[in-house]
């Protein structure tokens, strides 16, 4: 399950953009806290990510987002936090300014975790014709 969720958290901070990432802490269960950090037009860009696999997101899990983190070269810094979560999760209970990100491959079908398969196509493929002799 991390697998799929380090792969949502490289697509929405990709290292393209020089997003850097480094782990902060485990948290309980699968809860993950990530650090990711970037030089951007002569400041930083600093964010905390929760990546979560709970159906309920409270505001106690998110303490460690909304701490600013300072910076040893004097250079201003940009905050950011954010969830990664799976879709259908109970985000109310966020905190303002919080952004929160949408799994691709996870979601809450009622009370159960369900891994999202790839979405097939739904158009006919045309069969091949043949030539006319």
């Amino acid at each position: 399950m991390n697998d799929y969720a380090l792969q949502e958290l490289k697509r929405i901070y990709s290292s393209y953009d020089g997003w850097k990432m480094s782990p902060l802490k485990k948290g309980s269960g699968y809860n993950t806290y990530v650090s990711l950090t970037r030089m951007n037009g002569g400041h930083h860009d600093i964010a905390k990510v929760l990546i979560t696999f709970s159906k309920e997101i409270s505001g106690s899990l998110v303490e460690d987002l909304t701490r600013k983190d300072t910076t040893t070269d004097g250079l201003p810094t940009r905050h950011e936090a954010a969830v990664i979560a799976p879709l259908n999760a109970d985000t109310s209970a966020l905190p303002a300014g919080i952004r929160v990100y949408p799994m691709n491959s996870f979601e809450f079908a009622g009370n159960e975790l369900v891994w999202t398969k790839k979405k097939v196509s739904k158009t006919p493929v045309p069969l091949a014709v043949k030539k006319a002799e």
